[in-house]
């Protein structure tokens, strides 16, 4: 029997692909918010670690720390964070992480909420997969 001649088999379909979307929508979110922070902490930390090194040794001059960090080494290190930072930022705005998240959020909430309508059965599985549609047709690489 085909959904048009039964409604709830038409209803179980639609839920059980939202519900699907939904897992995916969700585990991408996820990895786009564990990405989003990993670059955010990899620039924050990097960048406060050049200033307080940068700012050491220009208060303390040529010997930084006695015996363990010169100039020389000071440079070197603020030089190597300031370069790890800079690649992670610009890999951050490439990529597009926060976009990505944005839309991983827009779409699971679309997503909670449309399966909130089926298991109230306030929208009927037409409506539903409109909807669905719709939402597949404005997130299509989160739901892949």
């Amino acid at each position: 029997m085909d959904a048009k001649n039964n409604p709830q088999a038409g209803l179980s379909e639609i839920t059980r692909r939202i519900q699907e979307s939904l897992s995916k929508a969700t585990d991408y979110t996820k990895h786009q918010g564990k990405l989003n922070s990993t670059l955010t902490l990899v620039t924050t930390i990097g960048s406060a670690v050049t200033a307080f090194i940068t700012a050491l040794t220009a208060l303390q001059g040529p010997t930084v720390i006695p015996g363990v960090l010169d100039w020389q080494s000071a440079c070197g290190i603020g030089a190597v964070l300031s370069l790890i930072t800079t690649i992670s930022s610009g890999v951050g705005q490439q990529l597009n992480v926060s976009q990505k998240l944005i839309d991983g959020s827009q779409c699971a909430g679309r997503l909670r909420a449309l399966e909130f309508s089926a298991a109230s059965k306030i929208k009927g599985a037409e409506e539903l997969a409109t909807e669905y549609a719709d939402i597949l047709r404005l997130f299509p690489n989160v739901i892949q």
